[in-house]
């Protein structure tokens, strides 16, 4: 997947995204787009499923966390890299 790929841009200004691409980023139905020194930047927005935010903020609750704790706390699960494949391996880390 490192190598650089070559994709005709329309005149609409519309591309595709490699298939390969696509997948291994596990990318849905919306992207970022932000301009950086020298090129574009894009990446997928991982939506939540329905009710796993009052889970996430259930959870936390439950481990103790309040006020800007919690905030941060919850910001950091829902942010996360990977967040969707995410399995605790033990009760310690899980949210």
């Amino acid at each position: 997947m490192d190598t650089p790929k070559k994709i005709k841009v329309s005149k609409q200004r519309q591309m595709t995204i490699p298939k390969e691409f696509f997948d291994a980023l596990q990318m849905q139905d919306e992207v970022t787009v932000e301009l950086v020194e020298g090129g574009i930047l894009i990446k997928p927005i991982h939506k939540l499923p329905d009710g796993f935010v009052e889970q996430i903020l259930q959870s936390l609750v439950e481990k103790g966390f309040s006020g800007q704790e919690l905030v941060e706390k919850f910001k950091e699960a829902t942010q996360s890299v990977g967040w969707t494949t995410f399995r605790a391996t033990d009760e310690e880390n899980t949210i």
